[in-house]
């Protein structure tokens, strides 16, 4: 899912994200051909992606750009730095709406931006996937407090879903199957308010 030239294009940090999203897309009818799905690599590339569309002519820029990047340690910090990368557009309000980001300004794209997990919290994709199934977590934290207690962890506090996800996964059939394949075997609950809260910023933004 690499298609980084077209009218609309949705900006993401991987494989996973656009796998997620994509399937999120098809279980609440949301006609994904409407844009396509750039996968930059990582956050650094996203905004190196965004600059390098900007700087094109007019004529040759896409209609409406959407980007998806983890919060991580700080929500309040990635949008620092998103304010930073992104000074071409001057409208950009002082702090992230939580209902996620949609401007327009003359002679550029418009612009959408959703950080994961949900505009407010630190976290990542693997947050806004935990908080769409009905995983149990709570055994797998039980077993990661015990692997910590035991000096066998080394992930960031701000990974630890990721650590949940792939430790669900590692234990279901097809342990060694890629992450970006195993997340679409468990099904989404799309009455959750952070599943309504994307899909009207994604239908917002595109449609």
């Amino acid at each position: 899912m690499k298609n980084c030239k077209s009218d609309n294009i949705l900006l993401t940090e991987g494989a996973t994200d656009c796998r997620v999203i994509k399937k999120f897309c098809e279980n609440n009818n949301i006609n994904d051909k409407n844009f396509s799905f750039c996968n930059c690599g990582r956050q650094s590339l996203v905004f190196h992606r965004i600059k390098t569309i900007l700087k094109g002519s007019i004529g040759h820029r896409p209609n409406a750009v959407g980007i998806i990047i983890d919060a991580d340690s700080s929500l309040s910090k990635c949008y620092e730095e998103v304010k930073q990368e992104l000074k071409k557009y001057d409208n950009l309000p002082s702090e992230f709406p939580k209902e996620g980001l949609i401007i327009e300004q003359e002679c550029l794209p418009k612009l959408g931006i959703w950080i994961m997990p949900n505009n407010k919290d630190k976290g990542t994709l693997e947050d806004f996937y935990l908080q769409l199934t009905d995983i149990n977590t709570d055994f797998i934290e039980d077993v990661i407090k015990k692997a910590k207690y035991r000096n066998l962890t080394s992930f960031k506090p701000q990974h630890r879903n990721k650590a949940i996800v792939q430790t669900y996964f590692a234990w279901q059939d097809r342990p060694g199957a890629p992450l970006k394949d195993s997340l679409n075997r468990v099904e989404l609950d799309n009455n959750k308010d952070i599943a309504i809260a994307f899909k009207k910023w994604l239908t917002d933004l595109f449609n």
